[in-house]
């Protein structure tokens, strides 16, 4: 790892560097649109414009492309199930022998298979070859959206009740993936997932808005461990990858879909696709999704919506164009806007761990419990509501570009894309539950301390590929990859009242990020039965930000309301964000006005910060100079008469402005290494390892107490090392799955987050210390488990899965973390989590299924039971079962007595999920 130290200014010492990277990067980019021009020419050349297959005769025609086998040797179509239109181009007939495993999708006037003749196939594309999900040598699983509509998943976080292992989470929009307990939820912008999520082959930095994309799909593949030669970036967990369906040439379909459910929940989706002449076609997508809040506002304020409602809408529309046999094109838009109040919280742990305060003033030790009956609380959902309106906006947005030209013995495959996000979120307040008891008298409902959020990303990914055919011997695949990213971030918080302290801003302006890797793949069949496959990836990545400001207020003159309604922060808009030195209080006073876009209707802080302006003269009838305008020459509010003397004169508005300047280089290289064995023609037994990294990072930048120095620590790449020895067998003329793999992980420098102080630089120093969140690297951990997937075709139509996994996931030796989950402000509190279970990682999930498939004149019907058994997990590295952990290195926490206060509130340490 290369870390770019900071020079005297706090500005990346290393800056120079930057920007040209990034011309490179966007030459790049610039240089795969060339080539596909060069493609589409190449092509035209080759071959004059023919009628396009989907156009020819139902015999063969005389000449073909020199890439088409000869007429001769292709076997005439069955008689009673002649090929749909879509079957007479390669790459639809590929598409069509994919889907048709899916027997529900089979014609009926054609030869419909008898139930009981066998298992589906399923055809997926985890290591970016199209094949039966039997012969992939990993574990792997997918799903049609009829398979998952068919059990009531809409959206990626229902994929957890499909696949063992795989947990998906949702915090301040961002989808949070685990599988097998390698995962991340740093979902800041400096943050990077452990599962790489991509759609239609584009890889997704920034994962918000995944929810609603769930539609008009071909099918989801979720892929358990590292994937870090093929699919890459941040793949150490392994990946999800979602499929929509493609134009299709000479064909004309279409559908709609609506439900209803409770909350007024209204779902419609539908598709249409539109041949336009003999090579080309659109195909257009929408969705929307409306249900009232799931929550009930119980509070005297009632024109504020409750919480958790939703108004979601989506829209897809694509383009084929297939001007001659080899060559494919497919251009893609699609855009996503999720809206609605969000969550903020119904705090039932005062109702449930009510203590009755009868302890003598300033000891709490003779308090007991007084707490409030579960069962007594008549809607869990009815909380009061304060403060400003929740609301959650998000507008994501992508282009795509995929070019594929099949050239006989080398194809070429070109990808580029470009993609847009913007979201933002107001939080709400709330007093908790309702209980029976709750006093509303003393309940204030005029508080209006909430935070702003305005995050953004523009991302630009490209790709380029050469592979071999999948009917060669070697089957060989190198390409590069590139990714560029650009974020601004803010989030502007108020308190209000103000009683000496206002608040924050964490304003990024310019976060940017780089990845560029080059990669090779193979498989060669040393015989027919048996195969060695291998591939490396080198990959740099290169990570900061400058200009940005991290703004901790405070020291106002006097308590005044701050933030009320028709505040609004400047967001991206402030034009200042550094202090000069030795800044006096009107520098301090600017800099906190320069981030402000409006004041509240009853904002009173203008009058503690800024002189009153001189009364107008007796009769000049000129009108009342207001406290504080807007300045036509820096565009901000300012002090009309000037910063208030008082506070001039005592030195006050103390604020902590700390620049955040930061960047980070690292280079790792990935591989993969295996052999496959067909013991038989249904039956493989495979053996592989592979690695995957996750690049480093940095913490956010703070001043140590004294002033005297920056506190910035970075942390090192995560890397995942995988064993997998399994086997897959379809046994008694194909009804019988049986599956099972065993894996060992070595999980080196797992990344995550902890509550810390900062000293200091002088021990002796009587200044107190800085708290701030921080992100460390854990001692390795080894991961392993069983996975085992069996399913069964019984007789008339019926069939019966159960996929289980059994896993072991545990930090290693002297992993210590500061344990702050009681309070902020205590000294660190080292705890040894040795021992401890990975977050979100379970000992065993067990997946059962029963389902049916019913054959009759009219159609086909089926219905299914699935259920999903997963055992006790935890959230936290802390394990939390309701106790305090037990120190390390013989640490005691400054004032001992208030933590056994505390520790009485259990439920404030427990974080099992059961």
């Amino acid at each position: 790892m290369t870390v770019v130290n900071l020079d005297s200014t706090g500005r990346s010492s290393s800056q120079q560097l930057v920007s040209p990277r990034r011309r490179v990067l966007r030459a790049l980019g610039s240089m795969l649109g060339g080539v596909g021009l060069v493609l589409i020419a190449s092509a035209a050349r080759a071959q004059a414009p023919a009628p396009p297959a989907e156009a020819a005769p139902a015999e063969p025609p005389a000449a073909e492309a020199p890439a088409e086998p000869p007429a001769a040797e292709a076997p005439p179509p069955p008689p009673a199930a002649p090929a749909p239109a879509e079957a007479t181009s390669a790459e639809d007939a590929a598409a069509l022998e994919a889907a048709a495993p899916v027997a529900e999708e089979v014609p009926m006037d054609a030869d419909v298979p008898v139930p009981d003749e066998g298992l589906d196939e399923v055809v997926v594309t985890v290591d970016r070859r199209k094949k039966d999900l039997q012969d992939y040598s990993g574990t792997a699983s997918a799903f049609t959206e009829k398979q998952m509509s068919r059990v009531g998943v809409t959206s990626v976080q229902g994929l957890s009740t499909l696949v063992p292992g795989l947990q998906i989470g949702s915090q301040e929009g961002n989808t949070e993936v685990y599988i097998r307990g390698v995962g991340n939820d740093n979902n800041a912008e400096h943050g990077d997932m452990g599962v790489a999520l991509h759609l239609d082959g584009v890889y997704l930095p920034r994962p918000r808005g995944v929810g609603a994309l769930f539609y008009d799909i071909e099918r989801v593949e979720v892929n358990s461990g590292p994937q870090g030669t093929l699919r890459g970036r941040n793949a150490q967990g392994g990946s999800v990858i979602i499929v929509t369906n493609k134009p299709k040439l000479g064909e004309f379909g279409a559908n709609a879909e609506a439900t209803f459910g409770t909350f007024a929940e209204r779902r419609y989706q539908g598709m249409v696709n539109i041949p336009l002449g003999d090579v080309f076609a659109v195909r257009f997508a929408g969705f929307s999704s409306v249900h009232d809040p799931h929550w009930e506002n119980g509070g005297p304020i009632y024109d504020l919506r409750a919480p958790q409602d939703e108004d979601t809408y989506a829209f897809r529309g694509q383009l084929k164009w297939q001007p001659v046999t080899p060559l494919t094109i497919v251009a893609g838009y699609d855009f996503v806007a999720e809206r609605g109040t969000g969550y903020i919280g119904a705090n039932h742990n005062t109702p449930l761990n009510n203590m009755n305060n009868n302890g003598t003033p300033g000891n709490t030790t003779d308090d007991f419990p007084d707490t409030i009956p579960p069962d007594a609380i008549d809607n869990p959902r009815r909380i009061y509501q304060i403060g400003a309106q929740p609301h959650v906006d998000m507008k994501h947005q992508g282009a795509r570009l995929e070019i594929s030209y099949d050239a006989g013995p080398v194809i070429v495959e070109a990808l580029g894309s470009y993609r847009d996000l913007v979201y933002k979120q107001v939080n709400g307040g709330s007093a908790g539950v309702i209980y029976p008891g709750f006093n509303f008298a003393t309940q204030g409902s005029d508080f209006f301390g909430t935070a702003y959020w305005d995050t953004r990303s523009q991302a630009t990914v490209a790709e380029l590929r050469f592979l071999a055919p999948d009917t060669a011997r070697l089957r060989w695949t190198v390409g590069g990859f590139m990714l560029y990213e650009d974020q601004q971030v803010v989030l502007y918080q108020t308190s209000d009242p103000a009683n000496g302290y206002g608040g924050a801003e964490f304003n990024m302006p310019d976060v940017y990020g780089d990845s560029m890797a080059a990669y090779a793949d193979a498989t060669f069949d040393v015989v027919e039965s048996f195969r060695v496959l291998g591939g490396v990836r080198l990959t740099t990545e290169t990570k900061g930000r400058s200009n940005g400001l991290a703004m901790q207020r405070g020291g106002f003159p006097q308590a005044g309301r701050f933030g009320t309604e028709g505040f609004r922060p400047a967001y991206h808009d402030r034009p200042t964000f550094v202090l000069p030195p030795n800044s006096t209080v009107e520098d301090r006073v600017n800099l906190f006005l320069d981030g402000i876009g409006s004041f509240g209707a009853r904002d009173e802080l203008p009058q503690a910060i800024c002189n009153d302006p001189p009364a107008p003269a007796p009769g000049s009838g000129d009108p009342q100079q207001p406290r504080i305008a807007i300045d036509p020459t820096t565009g901000t509010f300012r002090c009309t008469a000037g910063v208030d003397d008082a506070l001039v004169a005592g030195n006050g508005f103390n604020i902590s402005a700390v620049p955040q300047n930061s960047e980070v280089t690292n280079a790792f290289l990935d591989y993969r290494a295996g052999v496959e064995y067909d013991l038989a023609k249904d039956n493989l037994l495979y053996a592989t390892v592979s690695t995957a990294h996750k690049a480093a990072g940095y913490n956010d930048t703070v001043y140590r107490p004294d002033g005297v120095e920056v506190f910035n620590e970075y942390y090192d790449p995560e890397s995942v090392t995988a064993f997998e020895l399994g086997t897959k067998n379809l046994l008694l003329d194909r009804k019988l799955k049986a599956n099972a793999s065993a894996f060992f992980y070595i999980y080196n420098d797992q990344v995550f987050q902890q509550i810390v102080q900062i000293a200091p630089s002088n021990p002796d120093s009587n200044v107190g210390t800085n708290v701030t969140s921080q992100r460390q690297n854990a001692a390795s951990s080894n991961l392993y488990g069983l996975d085992l997937d069996i399913a069964y075709a019984l007789p008339a139509g019926f069939e019966v899965e159960v996929h289980a996994l059994i896993l072991d996931a545990r930090y290693g030796k002297r992993t210590l973390v500061t344990d702050g989950r009681l309070d902020y402000d205590v000294q660190d509190y080292q705890v040894d989590i040795d021992g401890h279970w990975l977050p979100r990682a379970s000992p065993y999930t067990l997946n059962y299924a029963l389902s049916q498939l019913i054959f009759t004149t009219s159609g086909s019907f089926n219905w299914v039971i699935q259920g999903q058994t997963v055992g006790k997990h935890y959230m936290t590295v802390f394990n939390g079962e309701g106790n305090l952990l037990p120190e390390a290195n013989g640490n005691v926490p400054v004032g001992v007595a208030r933590y056994d206060a505390l520790v009485q509130d259990a439920s404030r340490l427990t974080d099992v999920v059961q």
